[in-house]
């Protein structure tokens, strides 16, 4: 069963057209990888399932609503600021950058969102951030401040605070081009482990590995549209596409070590 579909997606940015009739739909429980160059509108495309964009032409449904919108009046509106709110918090986000706030502590900054938008009890939200934490390996890093963690520590604390809400759908927006090589595998064993038990996912990644071991589906964009997609094995083996073969050569993932 589908979860978030995205309909004839176009946008532009003033005379620069980024995305050109883009359709796209993710099952529930599955992980999509989407990659491809830079400048082909991945990015654009993931924050318009959350609302934090919106398409010129086309739209974007999860769970059968449409995303930032409703009908009145039999004509489609933007939505109050409070209910689209009410409608992100099942979709989960993890930026770049790392997004945390810096004066607040770790466990500070996972207890926000739940004490403004839940009636849980504050020893439960806390008893729950703990225990994500210790998903994520840092539980000993509940009360320290953003600074003096690394850049896979913020990020995995920011993966820690999506969670909190319960979200139906994570989105990751290149997890982890912000992070130094050395700790890039501490973020990606989280991701790894959030698939496995079957959290639904949207990663725009650069990380072909991660997609070979973890995707259902990879997605490859280019020039604003999908090129091509299929499972790893399809794309990273026998890619169909010049575009595509290109890009594979140029990231190294085809042949042998793609195989590997």
């Amino acid at each position: 069963m589908s979860v978030l579909e995205f309909v004839n997606i176009h946008k532009s940015f003033g005379d620069n057209e980024v995305l050109t009739g883009v359709d796209l739909t993710v099952d529930e429980g599955s992980v999509t990888c989407v990659v491809g160059p830079s400048g082909s509108g991945k990015s654009t495309l993931l924050r318009m399932a959350n609302g934090l964009t919106t398409p010129d032409v086309g739209y974007v449904t999860f769970d059968g609503a449409i995303v930032g919108h409703e009908y009145r009046g039999g004509s489609l509106h933007a939505m109050k600021r409070v209910d689209a709110a009410t409608q992100r918090r099942d979709i989960g986000m993890v930026f770049q950058q790392f997004n945390l706030f810096p004066h607040l502590s770790v466990m500070r900054n996972l207890m926000l969102a739940p004490s403004l938008f839940s009636t849980e009890p504050e020893a439960d939200r806390r008893a729950r951030a703990m225990g994500l934490l210790d998903q994520v390996g840092l539980a000993d890093k509940a009360e320290a401040m953003p600074r003096t963690l690394s850049g896979g520590q913020q990020q995995r604390v920011a993966i820690a605070r999506a969670l909190m809400m319960r979200p139906k759908i994570m989105l990751f927006d290149e997890p982890t081009s912000a992070l130094d090589p050395e700790l890039v595998d501490e973020v990606l064993r989280v991701m790894k482990a959030l698939a496995k038990d079957g959290m639904t996912m949207v990663v725009v990644t650069h990380e072909m590995g991660f997609a070979r071991d973890v995707a259902d589906r990879v997605v490859f964009m280019a020039d604003g549209n999908i090129i091509e997609s299929g499972s790893p094995e399809e794309f990273l083996l026998n890619p169909r596409t010049d575009r595509a073969k290109a890009f594979l050569k140029r990231y190294a993932v085809a042949g042998d070590e793609a195989a590997e």
